[in-house]
């Protein structure tokens, strides 16, 4: 039977900060972070990938804050990896359409201030700062960048030793959740035309005209992009959900934690989180209560970024805590990846 698990985010919260019924001390304001980027390229399909990766270090590990739009930790760049375990999982982050390898940075430090790598890339051609009409429209590439950084970090990662192979997952936020989906083993319906009208509103950029649109070919949609070396599945407000073909979906067969939040209109659940989670034969879902949107995923924001980004991005609805669901996110992360890697 097909199977819909929904929950509200309810853990237990000390003063000096949070554990599981196990016993597991977990940290969810880390004071520092490893920090690399690698400056990757996959020369078949001629895709620079520059990949931020985020992982463990000792306490005496030197580390300077960062400025900027979004409230990030200090970063020990290019220190040494922490010693205190001999490997550590690998999860891979996909980032939202049009954004970046660091918008979810907020829990790539906390997954690594907990024993995880985390590698997150800048998706060719549909970032901020790199607008290439074509990468916005085959979309069908992100889930190759994934997979062409999974094996160029065995491979290039300072630290490679580091890393149990046998222990890697994934995360993705709204368009990076359908990158996840793909990988997962999902496959969207063949279709020769994009219907437009399914896309969420404002994602599609003026510089992506209909004639470019109209001129593409789709097929590639219906493809599978499965890659096995992942074994489970966080995907935060993933989008496109009724595009997906529910049989394939039916196959997955590896875990699927979805979150989604009620107050998201850009890409309401029930069309999507819900939809998907409840095709998955292994797919979970937690919806945050409330009238927090689409954007309480990205991180927190620095009082000059508010001053600098769109107020949708850098602005929650009255009585929206995102520092407060952010925790309760990571928690659940956390909790779904013990679990399943």
């Amino acid at each position: 039977m097909r199977k819909l698990l929904t929950s509200a985010l309810i853990f237990c919260l000390f003063i000096s900060g949070c554990v599981f019924k196990s016993k597991t001390p977990v940290v969810l304001h880390p004071q520092k972070t490893g920090v690399v980027t690698l400056r990757l390229n996959d020369l078949e399909r001629n895709r620079p990938l520059i990949t931020e990766v985020w992982y463990p270090v000792d306490e005496q590990a030197p580390a300077k804050p960062i400025a900027g739009m979004w409230v990030r930790c200090p970063e020990a760049r290019d220190a040494p990896i922490s010693k205190a375990a001999a490997k550590y999982p690998l999860i891979l982050m996909s980032h939202g359409n049009g954004g970046d390898k660091t918008n979810n940075a907020w829990l790539a430090e906390v997954l690594a201030a907990n024993g995880y790598i985390v590698a997150a890339c800048d998706h060719y051609g549909n970032t901020w700062n790199n607008k290439i009409p074509d990468c916005f429209i085959k979309i069908w590439e992100r889930p190759k960048d994934i997979s062409f950084v999974i094996g160029a970090i065995l491979d290039q990662f300072p630290y490679k030793e580091s890393i149990d192979p046998q222990k890697i997952g994934f995360i993705g936020y709204s368009l990076g959740g359908v990158t996840g989906v793909w990988l997962a083993g999902g496959q969207m319906y063949g279709f020769e035309k994009l219907d437009v009208s399914v896309i969420p509103k404002g994602q599609i950029p003026p510089f992506v005209t209909p004639e470019m649109i109209a001129s593409t070919d789709f097929s590639p949609v219906k493809n599978s992009y499965r890659d096995s070396r992942i074994g489970a599945f966080f995907l935060m407000a993933p989008a496109l959900g009724n595009l997906f073909d529910p049989i394939s979906l039916q196959k997955i067969q590896v875990p699927v934690h979805i979150v989604a939040s009620e107050g998201d209109d850009l890409v309401p659940p029930e069309k999507n989180a819900k939809v998907l989670a409840s095709k998955m034969s292994k797919g979970a879902l937690t919806l945050i209560p409330g009238s927090a949107n689409h954007y309480v995923f990205l991180n927190e924001v620095t009082k000059g970024g508010k001053m600098m980004l769109d107020k949708h991005l850098a602005s929650d609805p009255a009585g929206v805590d995102r520092k407060h669901i952010h925790e309760e996110i990571a928690l659940a992360a956390i909790r779904f990846f013990m679990d399943h890697l």
